[in-house]
């Protein structure tokens, strides 16, 4: 063979490699595209987001019981009530913490809840659920000595709408019938017609039942102030020692038979209350035989005495003395 034959040859197997290196390089280019932009399996937020505090399992058991929201093929809007939706994505486009599969979502929200809040159609991530560890403090342990629990029950007006919560001090207005006999000595500046002033300054006849010179009259009063809240509802009053908890949404309206949803008329009016054996005499009676009223008073409540109410000082003056006070009779001179 001659030389120009050879280096012909070298010179076209150095081509041939040249060839297959640029190739292979634009191979491997392509592949790494094809890969990026391959679809990975995805878990978004729903409609209404996810809320700070939600808990994992109570949102994996809404996913797990509708089969739409299993269904990545359905449009996150065709699927109003998934609080998670299984989707597609680019790999590219999601984090790296994704959570790409079933597996490994239930592994990620059991137990768990959200770190924050999560907006609607956004991906679910490893890094937005977090433990949360809570020391309870069973109630008991929360009583002081000499205390007990006791547990009452209003409707919303008569128990601020809801407003009481635990921690905070209320009192108790109780409203009852009550013989004119039993009225506190203390109790000043009522006077009924027809009487000669008995005692505590009440006077004459009210609500006298027939065949009876028994005297009944409506009284209000405060009959406790400034107890202590130990819980409202299962909500129980913080510990101070303990560490701070997140409250959770299950990201849930309750709704009407009709679809809308329900007015929110505030929180549990059954209230736990902390209190000394005589107290809890008093409040029991007080409810056996009498219309209860609380009030909310603010952490620097002062106890204020009152004379309470009846008829004749509720606006504030003596009414049977401005009502028959200036009647005269017909047959007088």
């Amino acid at each position: 063979m001659g030389r120009r034959a050879i280096v012909l040859l070298v010179a076209l197997i150095l081509a041939g490699l040249a060839a297959w290196a640029v190739w292979n390089f634009l191979q491997s280019v392509e592949n790494a595209e094809k890969e990026d932009r391959a679809t990975v399996t995805v878990f978004v937020a729903g409609n209404n987001g996810i809320a700070e505090g939600a808990e994992g399992s109570i949102l994996l058991s809404s996913y797990e019981s509708d089969a739409r929201c299993q269904n990545p093929d359905l449009a996150l809007s065709d699927v109003t009530n998934c609080t998670i939706k299984k989707d597609t994505d680019e790999r590219e486009d999601v984090p790296e913490d994704v959570l790409d599969s079933e597996e490994k979502l239930r592994q990620v929200l059991a137990g768990k809840v959200a770190a924050g809040p999560v907006s609607a159609g956004s991906i679910l991530t490893a890094a937005q659920w977090t433990e949360v560890t809570v020391d309870v403090v069973p109630l008991r342990d929360q009583i002081p000595s000499g205390k007990q629990a006791i547990t009452i029950s209003t409707s919303n007006v008569q128990g601020v709408n809801g407003f009481v919560e635990a921690g905070d001090r209320i009192n108790m207005i109780i409203t009852l019938d009550i013989e004119f006999e039993q009225i506190p000595v203390d109790f000043e500046g009522v006077t009924l017609p027809g009487g000669d002033g008995g005692t505590g300054g009440i006077e004459g006849d009210t609500g006298t039942t027939e065949g009876s010179d028994t005297v009944v009259v409506t009284y209000s009063r405060f009959v406790l102030q400034g107890i202590p809240v130990l819980a409202a509802g299962r909500d129980v009053r913080p510990d101070e020692e303990a560490p701070p908890t997140v409250e959770v949404d299950q990201g849930q309206a309750t709704t009407t038979e009709d679809g809308a949803a329900e007015e929110d008329l505030g929180n549990s009016t059954i209230f736990t209350l902390e209190v000394t054996p005589d107290q809890a005499e008093r409040i029991v009676y007080a409810f056996e035989n009498g219309s209860i009223w609380l009030t909310l008073v603010p952490s620097d409540f002062v106890e204020i005495e009152t004379d309470g109410v009846a008829i004749d000082n509720l606006f504030g003056g003596d009414l049977v003395d401005e009502i028959f006070g200036g009647l005269q009779d017909p047959s007088s001179p």
